[in-house]
């Protein structure tokens, strides 16, 4: 294994030519390796290594033009500098088409190897700086360390060195925008407009005033199957340009072959987003990632607000894992608020009530029964004698009740200000 401090891999099955390259490489302060053939090299090289590979393509066993596919299948970005004594000009475009750095022929003058080597270290080094902050950014406000949350950084890492159109789908409330937002900024058009629309049904989106606004930039979509079919073909056929003027990313609550499925979404626009689509999946099915959220937010509640951060006990973030948050980050984030402020968050169970759809008399009449039992139970922390005696009812009843709407009241249980 290559160490982060070997700055050049130096690969060549004559022992001549590879003390040679060695001497000088060294002479001029690189940190080198070398090696006599490329067998099991990509193995060799960490994640990020800030270096490059210099190599002979006529090898024994593997040849350098096989190298160089299997580095970059490990690492797109790794600048490999290819060699050559035959003047094989179709291999030359061959490599470079491939992925190469570059590619040079013998006898290699000095100066010009030194200087390509030096050209393919300093972008080298400029990546793996911007990576690392890539990942402190996203560290640092992409919040959690359960198995989801690391794929998603590590995902939108990788997509933010492409520039291919992306969607987010999911529950609202699930960092959909967030997300959005910081694949805007790791990505090579982070200094370019960021524009967001949120779309409604018939809202006569202009679509030529939102390019005139996001030249260069990144266009986020919300709800994006409520464009017009037209508008829909127009967006797919701007982004399958080689040079795209904008970036998409598209948010909506479905699936992008959910969407497809129901004919909302146009086949072209599916195909372009179905390989870099990312599920926001709720809180419910991460929730370990619940108390790391809650600091933060609570840390910036006290901090706004000029009060001491409470402290918080085991049994009060257990309690706070325990509750399904149908809103999500943006229901944990608004708890926190209240919690800085010494007010019990009071967090409804079950599903969220739908805020767009008409509901009949009955339904209303069952939202505001099982909302009058959940507060009581908050209230309560609860316990169902206490619950009963408050709301004048039988327990029998109070339990027939809950039943109905699917409360537990182990779900209310030590939820407290520590």
């Amino acid at each position: 294994m290559l160490t982060q401090q070997t700055q050049i891999l130096l690969i060549d099955d004559d022992p001549d030519v590879l003390e040679a390259y060695c001497d000088l490489m060294s002479q001029e302060g690189y940190q080198v390796q070398a090696l006599a053939d490329a067998n099991g090299v990509a193995k060799l090289i960490p994640t990020d290594w800030p270096g490059v590979v210099v190599s002979d393509v006529l090898l024994p066993g593997d040849s350098g033009l096989t190298l160089l596919d299997n580095l970059l299948q490990c690492d797109p970005t790794l600048p490999v500098l290819l060699i050559t004594g035959h003047g094989d000009v179709p291999m030359a475009v061959d490599a470079v088409k491939r992925g190469a750095f570059d590619f040079l022929e013998k006898p290699v003058a000095a100066e010009k190897l030194l200087a390509r080597a030096e050209a393919a270290l300093q972008q080298r080094r400029a990546l793996i700086e911007r990576r690392n902050w890539q990942k402190q950014t996203l560290g640092e406000n992409l919040l959690g360390d359960s198995q989801w949350m690391m794929d998603l950084r590590i995902r939108l890492q990788k997509l933010a060195e492409v520039d291919l159109p992306v969607m987010f789908f999911g529950e609202i409330g699930t960092g959909r925008r967030r997300a959005a937002d910081y694949l805007h900024r790791l990505g090579e058009r982070h200094q370019a407009p960021l524009v967001v629309q949120e779309l409604l049904p018939d809202n006569g989106l202009q679509l030529g005033q939102l390019l005139e606004r996001v030249q260069g930039g990144s266009l986020v979509l919300k709800n994006i199957a409520h464009l017009p079919f037209s508008t829909q073909l127009a967006l797919a056929q701007l982004q399958q340009s080689d040079q795209r003027s904008f970036r998409l990313i598209a948010i909506d609550e479905q699936s992008p072959a959910a969407l497809a499925v129901a004919q909302r979404l146009v086949p072209e626009l599916y195909y372009l987003l179905s390989l870099t689509q990312i599920e926001m999946v709720p809180l419910s099915l991460r929730t370990q990632d619940i108390p790391e959220i809650f600091r933060h937010y609570l840390l910036a509640a006290c901090r706004r607000l000029n009060r001491c951060q409470p402290q918080l006990s085991q049994k009060f973030l257990t309690s706070l894992m325990r509750r399904p948050w149908p809103g999500n980050v943006r229901e944990l984030a608004n708890a926190a608020e209240l919690y800085a402020v010494g007010l019990l968050p009071q967090i409804p169970q079950g599903a969220a009530l739908s805020l767009t759809q008409a509901q009949s008399l009955d339904e209303r009449i069952e939202s505001y029964e099982r909302k009058i039992i959940e507060e009581a139970l908050n209230l309560h922390q609860g316990r169902i004698n206490d619950v009963a005696t408050y709301l004048d009812v039988p327990r029998k009843k109070l339990y027939l009740r809950m039943k109905k709407y699917q409360l537990d009241k182990s779900h209310y249980k030590d939820f407290l200000l520590p």
